[in-house]
Order: structure tokens, then C-alpha cells, then sequence
């Protein structure tokens, strides 16, 4: 009975994870050939996924797949997650640290040297508007930090950039780990990072896609969850 449902297992196996792959191939593909960047991501996301489930249930009708598929396609995601989730590795190169050096000596307060590093940050990256479907090698592959640090004129993920400005508010050494928070929200159709410093008054939010998306953003701003339309919170006076 085992042997007679190995080809079964096998073909689960390789189809699970293959559907994961095709899913995002055909979001790739609707997203950039059928639409534009200009697209609405609902509209993009429920395109999708009824073609995908169309397909899902030809391949059910088929016999191709079952439970077990959905199995496979579970775990893979969840492996995926993972991936997303491990950090990036290794020391800010010397450029990064002599940028970094010349904003904490040009502020004496520690929350204008901040805004001031946070404004570097988002001038050194550009961030199109699901550029992360075209490039996911730099969502769950490349965990390097001068690679993405040298990435500069370049496409990085929001979460990435996120931890980027994190080990610069550290690496100055006026910042507790405590005190700079990576968060993560949801962004219509994927995860979206950004950094919370917990000031004694008020959290100020630092998030460099936002500041990238939106002329109207500003330093210690939030941006609305989980759509990302817009700047919804102004900051309640000034950082002291």
C-alpha cells in the first residue's frame, strides 16, 4: 500500500511547492503585463487568485491534486516565511559608519540625528511599486548587509531597508535595542517593515518605503494599515 502511494506522495511533493512557484509567476505576470504599477493592488490580488483557483480545481477535477498537495504548498509557504524572516548578517561597511558618524556629530540631540540618518537611508534607495514580486531573491536569499548597504540607486525591500536604518541607530551608540523597534504590517498583499523608536512621549514611527511612496510623508509618521494608502498620522510636536 505504501509503495502502491509513493508516486502519489512524490508527485504532492513536487506539485505543492510548484503551485507556490506558479502563483507567483502568474502574480508577476498580471501584475506588470496585464496591469501597471499604477494598478490597484486589490484589484491585482483578486485577479489572481481566481485564476489560481481555477487552475487549482482543474487539477483537482484531474486527480493531480489532493490534501496532500496542499500539504507540500503549506510547507513550502511556511518555508518561505522563514526565509523572510531571517535577518540580514554581518557589520556595516566603513562608508556606512563614516556617513553614520557625520550625522551623530552634526546633532546633539539624538532624535534629530535620527531623522537626519532616516533621511540618508531613503535617499540612498529607490522603491517602485511591487518591484519585490520582479526580485525575490532579495526577499528570502540575500541576508548580507553590505550587499544591501552597496545596493545604493537600487531596489531594497521594505524590511530590509528597515533593518539597515535599525543598525545605524545602534551602531551610534545613543540608542538601546529596546528603544528601536522593527515592526511588521501588512501592506495589501505583503508584509511591510518599518521602525518604531520608543520616545518617552510618543512612538515615532520611521518608515522609508513610506517616505519613498509618499512627497506628503515625514519622519515619525505612520502609515495607514494594512492598505498603505496614505500618511494617516501626523506627529504630535516635535522629537525632543
Amino acid at each position: 500500500m505504501v509503495q502502491r502511494d509513493s508516486p502519489r506522495h512524490l508527485r504532492a511533493l513536487l506539485l505543492g511547492p510548484g503551485l507556490v512557484i506558479f502563483l507567483w509567476a502568474l502574480w508577476a505576470f498580471i501584475a506588470f503585463v496585464l496591469f501597471d504599477r499604477d494598478a490597484h493592488g486589490l484589484v491585482i490580488v483578486g485577479v489572481t487568485l481566481v485564476l489560481f483557483f481555477i487552475v487549482v480545481l482543474l487539477l483537482r477535477r484531474r486527480g493531480w491534486a489532493d490534501w496532500r498537495t496542499g500539504l507540500y504548498a503549506g510547507l513550502f509557504i511556511g518555508l518561505l516565511v522563514l526565509m523572510y524572516m531571517i535577518p540580514i548578517r554581518g557589520a556595516l561597511p566603513p562608508d556606512a559608519h563614516a556617513l553614520n558618524q557625520r550625522a551623530n556629530a552634526a546633532h546633539a540631540d539624538r532624535y534629530d540625528y535620527a531623522a537626519s540618518i532616516f533621511d540618508e537611508v531613503v535617499a540612498r534607495y529607490v522603491a517602485p511599486t511591487r518591484e519585490y514580486i520582479l526580485q525575490p531573491h532579495r526577499i528570502f536569499l540575500v541576508k548580507d548587509t553590505a550587499y544591501f548597504w552597496n545596493a545604493q540607486g537600487g531596489y531594497v525591500p521594505s524590511h530590509i531597508q528597515a533593518q539597515l536604518y535599525r543598525k545605524l541607530l545602534l551602531a551610534s551608540g545613543r540608542f538601546a535595542e529596546q528603544e528601536v523597534e522593527l515592526r511588521t504590517g501588512g501592506c495589501v498583499n505583503s508584509p511591510h517593515g518599518y521602525v518604531v523608536i520608543h520616545h518617552p512621549e510618543r512612538e515615532i514611527f520611521a518608515d522609508l518605503w513610506a517616505a519613498d511612496q509618499f512627497e506628503e510623508y515625514r519622519f515619525g509618521q505612520r502609515v495607514q494599515m494594512p492598505g498603505c494608502d496614505g500618511v494617516v498620522a501626523e506627529p504630535e510636536g516635535e522629537p525632543a
